[in-house]
């Protein structure tokens, strides 16, 4: 059912129900097996089973392969490396993400799996971090072309929902960006994969048509005119009550990964208070 409203979703398609929650919990899973999330994230087999079982403990319908880190990076490279599926492919804790999935594919309890990464802005500034003076256009039309690839190898291996999580552009580059985001999310949504903008710092208006948006409530309180989602605050104790079947919104995330060291009973405790009638 999940997985059908998903791809309903990437096409602004499907009946009204209530919204997908899916806070984006990864790290924190790494607790189960008192590992470091590092550890986790480059384990396959060790991922599954600790996001699975985070899941199931929670009591949620989805799970997320990847959070947002330094993969996305290191796997895209500098301006001017070569960009393909099979590179990108190759970058350890995607290659980790990836059998993930597939070995998600074969749950029968059919999990939503999503992939969280960094979006072109948080790229771009990590790119000018690492020494990268490249111009804004040809750095970002480099960003857009692997990230396209990272979302086409999380598409084929069969993730359901593609979130990128950014910062708001700068006025000169906002066109550039749009680019580089169309780029990735025409690819999820050929593969019927929805792909879902949160942003992190800041705001812009009116959200780009090149994803899915999904504002806080400070950035926009009310519906925007096409479906949406809806982003939470990345501290637990702060959630409100889960909208029922009238929402108008299609998945609640958080706006952030929720932090690793919080304790997973009282993670649980927030999760059943919000779905309390």
């Amino acid at each position: 059912m999940w997985r059908k409203r998903m791809q309903d979703f990437s096409r602004s398609a499907g009946k009204s129900h209530a919204p997908l929650f899916a806070p984006l919990l990864f790290g924190v899973s790494a607790q189960i097996e008192s590992i470091t999330p590092e550890a986790m994230a480059h384990d396959p087999t060790k991922l599954r089973k600790n996001v699975g079982e985070l899941r199931r403990v929670l009591g949620l319908n989805a799970v997320y392969c990847i959070a947002p880190g330094e993969a996305e990076a290191q796997a895209i490279g500098p301006v001017g490396s070569e960009i393909s599926p099979e590179t990108v492919a190759r970058q350890e804790s995607i290659a980790a993400s990836l059998e993930a999935v597939h070995q998600w594919q074969a749950d029968t309890s059919e999990p939503v799996i999503i992939a969280a990464v960094h979006g072109p802005a948080m790229l771009l500034r990590r790119l000018r971090a690492s020494g990268g003076d490249a111009s804004d256009e040809t750095s970002l039309q480099h960003i857009g072309r692997g990230l396209a690839a990272i979302v086409r190898v999380f598409a084929e291996a069969g993730v359901h929902v593609v979130q990128f999580h950014d910062d708001a552009p700068s006025d000169e580059a906002v066109e550039l960006w749009k680019g580089a985001l169309g780029t990735a999310g025409n690819v999820a949504r050929f593969h019927r994969v929805s792909p879902v903008l949160v942003i992190r710092g800041g705001t812009i208006d009116p959200w780009p048509a090149q994803a899915i948006p999904c504002p806080t409530r400070e950035q926009h309180p009310g519906a925007l005119s096409r479906l949406h989602g809806r982003a939470w605050s990345a501290e637990p104790s702060q959630w409100s009550r889960l909208p029922g079947e009238e929402a108008v919104e299609r998945i609640v995330t958080t706006v952030a990964e929720i932090r690793d060291d919080i304790e997973i009973g009282a993670l649980l405790g927030d999760v059943r208070r919000i779905r309390e009638d």
